[in-house]
């Protein structure tokens, strides 16, 4: 099983791109002793709840780190610099792998804030995502 993401990565020739990303699920597992604890679940190494005013666009930047943007309320989009769109709304998960380069630019849509949360990836989990672009893309390379 997965969940369904789309991820913003940069290209070797300093651009970025939008892709659709399948990311694994953790699950629960019972020991039998009772015990409990989850499998595939890795560690965050910062995380933050931002608002952004709805009249406010960012023009282009990189992620400021490897991690995701979990859409709360309201909407957002964000454009690739390959031109690329994709809109995001609440429940929606993006992967943020465009460290270097041009980056992206974002907007709100609509008249309503947008809440969205930002947790950065811990130690093992950047390489684990961008091995996930290399195999979506078709790409050898582990920072496509």
């Amino acid at each position: 099983m997965s969940k369904s993401a789309v991820c913003i990565y940069a290209t070797e020739n300093g651009g970025s791109r939008l892709i659709d990303l399948d990311l694994p699920l953790t699950r629960k597992v019972v020991g039998d002793d009772g015990s409990t604890h989850w499998a595939g679940v890795a560690a965050a190494t910062m995380w933050g709840i931002a608002g952004g005013d709805p009249l406010h666009a960012t023009d282009w930047h990189t992620s400021g780190m490897a991690g995701l943007s979990i859409t709360l309320e309201g909407e957002w989009e964000i454009e690739a610099s390959d031109g690329s769109r994709h809109g995001l709304r609440p429940g929606d998960v993006l992967v943020m792998l465009d460290t270097t380069g041009q980056g992206h630019r974002s907007w709100p849509v609509g008249n309503t804030p947008c809440l969205t949360m930002g947790i950065g990836f811990g130690d093992g989990t950047e390489g684990q995502m961008r091995d996930l672009v290399s195999a979506a893309t078709g790409n050898g390379s582990r920072h496509a």
